[in-house]
């Protein structure tokens, strides 16, 4: 292109600008074609920096790019046509750097626009002038290259001559920059996918998980290290059909195939996510197998259209024989917690301990209970003549490994048994047996005995590696669980034997309640008190079911209380045996607790008391039956009163009936009146039917009944049914009642028949003093509130000084026609209410019987609270 600008007509400048056009279109396809190939930024500058210098007449181009803090520019590179004479104006250049806004690069760096200087030599932001003065250079155009917003690189370009500014050159510069950015922007990304798919690579390569890669069509496109060493072999062009069997892939039962249908691969190439399923792989490079735990995703473009799938299998050998292994010693404790037989137990442990390592052979040997000899345990692997040979071997300082183990209580390591001296005795057998290496570790219980020992056998000569110390450590520990296990239980069969011969002897019922689990223990002596079969599993439910249905619900009561409380419980009830006898029991019990408080069991007797209950009931019909008579005696003694109690009621009725008839005679008919008459014929033959009930619940005889009794309310009718017989002993009976006084429970009947008693007692005491002397003091009050106490003194002549508590043995009496019984029943009545009587002689004079009865549950609060 020519640098002169050149004037003519019209169509010629037109015809110039066009050709200008071409070439400067043609310009930009090469540069964008050449640019193409450039390896890296420098290069393609230099590419851009050539071709514009050559193709538009520019003498020199540099380019230039931002240091490594992106503080200045500094030159990169550059392009001159001719000789050395810009030699000068290069070097300056080298030197230079420019920060931003200063020289023509640093202002295009700033402002991120093209800049085009007609005459650099006048340009005062210039500070290469005396350089470009020296070579000639006038004018000079910048072009910025941006990647996005920011400048990574400027380009300029000069030439001798002085140019006006011409946009269309610069614009095609720019266009050239631009492509220049998009080709190095290409370029860069091809470079970083360069180093990512290298540095994939690189971990496809290094990591442990398989990895593998295929199309929709089934055909491999990964297949990582990893996944080789995993399956045997690479990728291999077969049929999908064929997976399984080529590259041994099972079911976790490590026998049937795994489905072809159900392979991960096939499933996520099918477009589903897979999540950790297990697969077993054996093949000739892995006869043991291994276990595989596989992931799979389906792999999409950007337009969600399926490309295949990825599958990552991850090797979980070790975590799978780990959790073999604790299966295995969950087995173990099971059968120790089934109690299953000790040797089933120990020899499980041995074959689970054998099954570790390949070769290895184990055994467990019992120290016996004379702490002197050794017996065997269990050795499924090793020749019977060795077992033999060892069984009931003593134990000692040089006893091979285990005898010596034992003694020492301590870890015994044998790497060569054919030189070792504590094998001096055993070293001809472990020959014949093919045994080089034995190494022992004696079995404690956790109180630290000496239970036995746990062996390991090599048959090459060396010790023990780490995983076998652990083996070793966790076979010690189960083994030492299962034989004090059976120790105790040992102990706790003598125990029960002796419990059963002690129960035996007393008729106890010894018994073991589990609240947590729910079942129970019961000596043979208190399964037969409760029918229960030698062999019949018991619960807590079972032995409740055995008591009589009337009293369950309070003895479960009792029991839960306790239970709650953490305390004891007694409890008298009957048992209701499935052939319908009836049993009376006491049963007595106490909680226990662990050091947090929570209940542990509850242990207990039961005492079969029905023999004693029987011979209660007849004593008790006996007493009811004294009482009667008591009662009728009692009856004789105030038939006047009696009489006389029902004589006023029947008169007042038999002289009401008879106004009442002769006002009708007369004919006097006033209502008021007769209603009058009438009402009180109706109280007195109330009154006279009170009277008839007393005196017949005195003489019937019947059982008593139990209810709830105000004493002072029996009292006044006690009183009041005796008042004739006061009156026509010419006697006053006076009452201080306690209105605070609580309620017991008590039998009515004999109640009275107390109280009837003491006050007929009393006023036979009275009898012999004058009229004016004849006085009763009957009162009531409350003890604490738990007792109701009752108190009839007399002003007589007293009871025996000696011994005034005499007055109620049986045959006693002061009264010259008397039997001595009254007061005998009366005291056996109070004590079976739960209650006290006693007598004493009053200070100046007389006597005082004293009544203690216990107030009715429920009655204290309220009497205190009154109180």
């Amino acid at each position: 292109m020519s640098s002169d600008r050149k004037k003519g007509d019209p169509s010629q400048s037109a015809e110039q600008k066009r050709k200008e056009s071409e070439e400067q279109l043609s310009l930009l396809q090469m540069i964008t074609r050449q640019l193409a190939a450039a390896e890296d930024v420098s290069s393609a500058l230099k590419i851009v920096l050539r071709q514009i210098c050559e193709k538009t007449g520019w003498a020199l181009g540099q380019a230039w790019v931002p240091n490594k803090d992106g503080s200045v520019l500094v030159c990169d590179s550059d392009w001159f046509s001719g000789g050395g004479d810009l030699q000068e104006f290069r070097v300056a250049s080298e030197r230079i750097h420019f920060k931003p806004g200063v020289g023509l690069p640093g202002r295009v760096w700033e402002s991120k626009q093209a800049a085009w200087i007609e005459d650099v030599r006048q340009d005062p932001n210039f500070p290469r002038t005396i350089a470009a003065k020296s070579v000639g250079l006038k004018t000079a155009v910048g072009i910025p290259i941006l990647s996005g917003d920011k400048v990574i690189a400027v380009i300029e370009f000069f030439m001798r001559e002085s140019r006006r500014e011409n946009e269309q050159l610069v614009r095609v510069i720019v266009a050239v920059a631009a492509n220049l950015d998009l080709v190095m922007e290409r370029k860069r990304a091809a470079e970083e996918l360069s180093r990512t798919n290298e540095i994939l690579r690189s971990i496809l390569s290094d990591m442990g998980d398989a990895v593998i890669v295929a199309d929709t069509d089934e055909n491999f496109l990964l297949f990582n290290p990893a996944a080789e060493r995993m399956f045997g072999a690479g990728a291999i062009k077969t049929n999908a059909s064929e997976w399984s069997h080529r590259y041994g892939l099972y079911l976790p039962d490590k026998v049937t195939p795994f489905p072809h249908e159900q392979l991960p691969l096939i499933r996520s190439i099918q477009g589903e996510e897979v999540n950790n399923v297990e697969m077993f792989v054996r093949h000739e490079k892995a006869p043991h197998g291994i276990w595989t735990r596989t992931t799979g995703r389906p792999l999409r473009d950007s337009n969600g259209e399926l490309l295949g799938g990825v599958i990552v299998c991850r090797d979980i050998t070790e975590i799978k024989e780990e959790e073999f292994f604790r299966a295995g010693q969950s087995g173990v404790l099971e059968m120790i917690a089934a109690d299953a037989p000790l040797t089933d137990v120990l020899t499980s442990l041995v074959l689970l301990m054998e099954g570790q390592a390949e070769g290895l052979r184990c055994s467990i040997l019992l120290l016996n209970r004379d702490g002197k000899h050794v017996r065997h345990g269990a050795a499924p692997n090793l020749p019977e003549a060795y077992v033999k040979a060892v069984d009931g071997a003593p134990i000692g300082p040089r006893n091979g490994s285990c005898g010596t183990a034992m003694y020492t209580r301590r870890p015994v390591v044998v790497t060569d048994v054919m030189t070792d001296p504590l094998w001096t005795d055993y070293r001809e057998l472990a020959q014949i047996c093919g045994l080089r290496a034995c190494w022992s570790t004696p079995i404690l219980s956790w109180q630290g005995d000496v239970l036995g020992s746990f062996a390991m056998y090599r048959q090459e000569t060396r010790g023990p590696q780490p995983e076998e110390t652990r083996l070793t450590e966790i076979a010690t520990h189960i083994a030492g669980i299962a034989i004090d296990r059976q120790r105790q239980q040992e102990i706790l069969r003598e125990r029960d034997a002796r419990i059963n011969l002690a129960a035996e002897s007393a008729d106890l019922a010894f018994w073991v309640l589990y609240p947590e689990q729910g079942n129970a223990w019961m000596s043979d002596e208190g399964r037969r008190i409760y029918g229960f079969d030698s062999n019949l599993p018991l619960t807590c439910e079972l032995i409740l079911s055995r008591i009589h249905p009337d009293e369950r619900a309070a003895v479960k009561a009792d029991y839960d209380r306790a239970c709650s409380l953490h305390g004891a419980f007694e409890s008298e009830h009957r048992l209701l045996l499935p052939y319908g006898k009836i049993r009376w029991v006491i049963m007595r019990g106490r909680c226990l607790q662990d050091e947090h408080g929570n209940l542990l069991e509850t242990i207990g007797v039961t005492l079969d008391v029905s023999a004693q209950k029987q011979a209660a009931l007849q004593l008790q019909v006996q007493r009811e039956e004294m009482a009667h008579r008591n009662r009728v005696a009692l009856m004789g003694e105030m038939t006047a009163s009696f009489a006389h109690e029902l004589n006023q009621p029947l008169t007042a009725i038999a002289n009401n009936a008879s106004a009442a008839r002769r006002f009708l005679e007369h004919g006097n008919t006033d209502p008021v009146l007769l209603q009058e008459l009438l009402q009180d014929m109706v109280a007195d033959s109330q009154r006279a039917g009170e009277v008839i009930r007393g005196i017949r619940s005195l003489v019937r005889k019947e059982t008593s009944v139990h209810t709830l009794l105000n004493l002072n309310s029996v009292i006044t009718d006690t009183v009041r049914l005796v008042s004739s017989d006061v009156l026509n002993r010419e006697s006053v009976v006076t009452t201080e009642l306690d209105p605070h006084l609580p309620q017991v429970q008590a039998a009515l009947v004999q109640i009275q028949q107390v109280l009837l008693n003491l006050i007929i007692n009393a006023l036979d005491a009275v009898e012999q003093l004058p009229p004016a002397e004849r006085h009763i003091i009957i009162s009531t009050r409350s003890d604490k509130g738990d007792v109701a106490e009752i108190s009839v003194r007399d002003f007589g002549v007293g009871l025996p000084k000696d011994q005034p508590d005499k007055v109620f043995d049986h045959f006693f009496s002061t009264k010259q026609q008397g039997m001595g019984m009254g007061l005998a029943i009366v005291r056996s009545i109070v004590e079976a209410h739960g209650g006290t009587i006693t007598a004493e002689n009053a200070p100046d004079r007389g006597a005082r019987m004293v009544v203690r009865l216990p107030a009715a549950p429920g009655q204290v609060q309220k009497s205190k609270a009154a109180a």
